[in-house]
C-alpha cells in the first residue's frame, strides 16, 4: 500500500467535496435573490454540476488512457474547478452564473474519478481499505460542507465561491503529491480502456450499485426530509440531526468496511449490507418516531458496508476485462442515481395519496427499500460465480501487476 500517495489523495478528496457542498445551503441566495431565478432555476443549478460532469467525465477518461500522468490531471482539473468557483463570484448575470457552474460539474466529476482510480493503484493488495479512505474521506466532505456552507451563507453568500476557491487551490496542492505505481509504469491499455459486455447481466451490477447508491442518498435528502417535517412535524434542527445521525456513520465507517473487505471479500458485504439497508429503509414510515435516530444510524453503517464494497467490486470488474474506465462509468450511474432520486420521490408524494389527500408514506418508503432487497437477492444469483472464480485469482494478478503493499 503507497501510504503517502493514499494521505494524498484523502486530503485532496476532501478538499474537493466540501466546495460542493458549501452551495446547497444558499441556493435560494445565490440564485433566486442575487441574480432574480426561479425556484426551478434553483434547482437545475444543482443538476447542472451533475449533468456536465456526465458528459465530461468519458471524455477525460478517454485523454487520461492517451497520458497516464494522473497527478497532472489532478491538478489542472482542481485548479480549472477552482477558476470556476471564482467565475460564479464574480458572474454578473445568471446566464454567466450558469455557465461557471458548468465548468465546475466539467472539472469536479472526473476530478472525483481520476481519485478514486488513483487510490485503487495505489492500495496493492488492500484496494479494500485504500477505497475505503477515499469514500471515508469523499463522504467526511459531504458532512462538512453543508453546515458550513450555511454559517457563511448567513454573514456573505458569496463567501461560500470565495471558500470555495481557497479549497480546491489546497486540493490541487494536495493532488501534487499524488503518485501511484501505474503512474511510473502504465498499465496495459487493456486494463485501461473500458469495455462493457452488455449481454451479461453481471457487467451491468457495478453500475446497478453506483446508480442506488446515490438514488437513495437523493430520495432520502428530499422525500425523507419531507416525511419528518409533514409527519412528525420536527424543526430544521432535528431533521439536520437525523440525517447527520446517518452520514456521520456512513462517512466514518467506510475505511473500516474496505478493511474488512480485504478481509473476507467484497461478496458478503455488499449483498448482506444491501438486503438489510432495503429492511431498514422499509421501515422508515412504520416506526415511531422515537426509533428514528436508531435507524439512522443503523442505516448509516449499512450504507458504508454498502459503498466501499461497491468501490472494490468495481476494482475487481476493472482488472478482470472491464478496464478503469469502468471507475468513470460507475461515478456516471451515480449521477444519474442523484438525478432521479428526488424525481422519483417526488412522483411518489404526488401519486401515492391516502383518500384524504395525504402521502402514503409507509408504501413509498417500503417500495424503495423492497426494491434494494431485490437488487440484493438478484446481485446474490448473478455475482456468486465470479466471486467464486475471482477469489482464487486475487492474489496472483497482484503478484503479476507488480503493485507494491
Amino acid at each position: 500500500m503507497n501510504r503517502p500517495a493514499l494521505r494524498a489523495i484523502a486530503a485532496a478528496t476532501f478538499l474537493t467535496l466540501v466546495p460542493i457542498t458549501l452551495l446547497v445551503p444558499g441556493l435560494t441566495e445565490l440564485v433566486v435573490e442575487m441574480h432574480g431565478g426561479t425556484r426551478f432555476q434553483a434547482h437545475l443549478f444543482v443538476a447542472l454540476n451533475q449533468l456536465a460532469g456526465i458528459v465530461a467525465v468519458p471524455f477525460v477518461i478517454r485523454l487520461h488512457r492517451r497520458n497516464e500522468n494522473t497527478r497532472a490531471w489532478l491538478v489542472g482539473l482542481l485548479l480549472l474547478d477552482a477558476l470556476s468557483f471564482a467565475g460564479m463570484r464574480a458572474a454578473g448575470s445568471l446566464e454567466v452564473l450558469f455557465a461557471w457552474r458548468a465548468v465546475d460539474g466539467i472539472a469536479h466529476l472526473p476530478a472525483v474519478t481520476l481519485l478514486m482510480i488513483a487510490a485503487n493503484r495505489a492500495g496493492g493488495r488492500r484496494r479494500g481499505a485504500s477505497l475505503g479512505i477515499a469514500a471515508s474521506a469523499l463522504m467526511v466532505g459531504v458532512g462538512v460542507g453543508a453546515p458550513l456552507g450555511g454559517v457563511l451563507v448567513d454573514r456573505d453568500p458569496l463567501l461560500v465561491y470565495s471558500v470555495g476557491a481557497v479549497l480546491l487551490v489546497v486540493a490541487a496542492a494536495a493532488a501534487a503529491f499524488v503518485r501511484t505505481p501505474a503512474d511510473a509504469s502504465p498499465i496495459p491499455s487493456a486494463h485501461r480502456r473500458y469495455h462493457w459486455d452488455r449481454r451479461n447481466l453481471a457487467a451491468w451490477m457495478p453500475l446497478a450499485y453506483g446508480f442506488t447508491d446515490r438514488f437513495l442518498i437523493g430520495v432520502f435528502v428530499s422525500t425523507f426530509t419531507l416525511f419528518l417535517t409533514e409527519v412528525h412535524g420536527v424543526n430544521a434542527a432535528a431533521r439536520g440531526m437525523l440525517m447527520s445521525l446517518f452520514l456521520l456513520p456512513f462517512a466514518l465507517l467506510c475505511w473500516p468496511a474496505g478493511k474488512l473487505t480485504d478481509r473476507v471479500g467484497w461478496f458478503a458485504p455488499i449483498i448482506t449490507a444491501n438486503i438489510l439497508f432495503g429492511l431498514v429503509y422499509a421501515s422508515y414510515g412504520l416506526v415511531p418516531f422515537t426509533w428514528l435516530p436508531a435507524a439512522m444510524v443503523l442505516s448509516g453503517v449499512l450504507s458504508a458496508l454498502m459503498f466501499a464494497p461497491s468501490l472494490v467490486l468495481v476494482s475487481e470488474f476493472s482488472r478482470h476485462g472491464a478496464g478503469e474506465g469502468l471507475f468513470g462509468t460507475f461515478q456516471v450511474a451515480g449521477s444519474f442515481g442523484f438525478l432521479a432520486g428526488p424525481l422519483v420521490g417526488g412522483v411518489l408524494v404526488e401519486t401515492l395519496r391516502t383518500p384524504a389527500g395525504d402521502p402514503r408514506w409507509e408504501a413509498i418508503f417500503a417500495g424503495v427499500g423492497v426494491v434494494l432487497v431485490i437488487l440484493g437477492l438478484f446481485s446474490w444469483r448473478i455475482l456468486a460465480p465470479l466471486a467464486k472464480s475471482w477469489g482464487e485469482s486475487s492474489s496472483e494478478w497482484v503478484r503479476d501487476r507488480g503493485t507494491a503493499d
